[in-house]
């Protein structure tokens, strides 16, 4: 993941998804052959293009975000880490007209899987958790009521109904609600709290 300040604003959607030319290889080489692609996908986000307050006055945040394998490959990012940021830099020029873009970078963040597991305790550095096949997707995933052990709940991408902000959200409802029930606590949907109140 790539986190940029940039100091001009591009006139893109807020998401944009640029697949690999050879989209096959591209995921057969992060789930099964554990190796980088040159020829990769990447997903931008252009967050400053509906809201402009995200960024001083005429500069913008841009997100990328680039599927890789996670660390049971064999990839040494100390080497790799500038090679695919210089990939994605020269696709971003590339694919997705932003041909000044190295120029306007002001700030720059980048996390690779290694990132995500020494410092954040990511399992393999697999920000999303789970694979997205069959076997182990919605119904398929790990419970919410954890069931090795009692009174253990889980919440997140790992468990029911999946990863996403949207199906992790739900994933927390789903929780709240067991929670709730076994404990015979009257659940609020929040949906149907005032907002306003809350913030009195």
């Amino acid at each position: 993941m790539m986190y940029l300040g940039v100091k001009k604003q591009y006139d893109m959607p807020h998401h944009n998804v640029f697949f690999a030319k050879d989209y096959k290889t591209n995921v057969k080489n992060i789930f099964n052959n554990f190796k980088l692609s040159k020829d990769t996908s990447f997903y931008i986000q252009n967050a400053s293009k509906p809201d402009p307050t995200l960024a001083p006055k005429g500069k913008s945040t841009i997100y990328v975000l680039v599927p890789v394998p996670n660390l049971k490959g064999d990839i040494d990012w100390s080497v790799e880490k500038e090679k695919v940021r210089n990939n994605v830099l020269d696709l971003m020029e590339q694919r997705a007209g932003m041909k000044d873009l190295r120029q306007n970078i002001e700030a720059e963040m980048i996390y690779t899987p290694e990132t995500w597991s020494e410092d954040l305790n990511v399992f393999l550095g697999a920000t999303f958790n789970l694979g997205h096949d069959i076997p182990q997707m919605l119904y398929f995933r790990p419970r919410n009521r954890f069931e090795e052990v009692k009174n253990v709940y889980l919440a997140g991408g790992g468990t029911h109904p999946g990863s996403g902000l949207p199906t992790i959200y739900e994933s927390g409802r789903i929780s709240a609600n067991l929670i709730s029930k076994k404990y015979k606590v009257p659940y609020i949907d929040p949906l149907t709290v005032d907002r306003t109140e809350i913030f009195k």
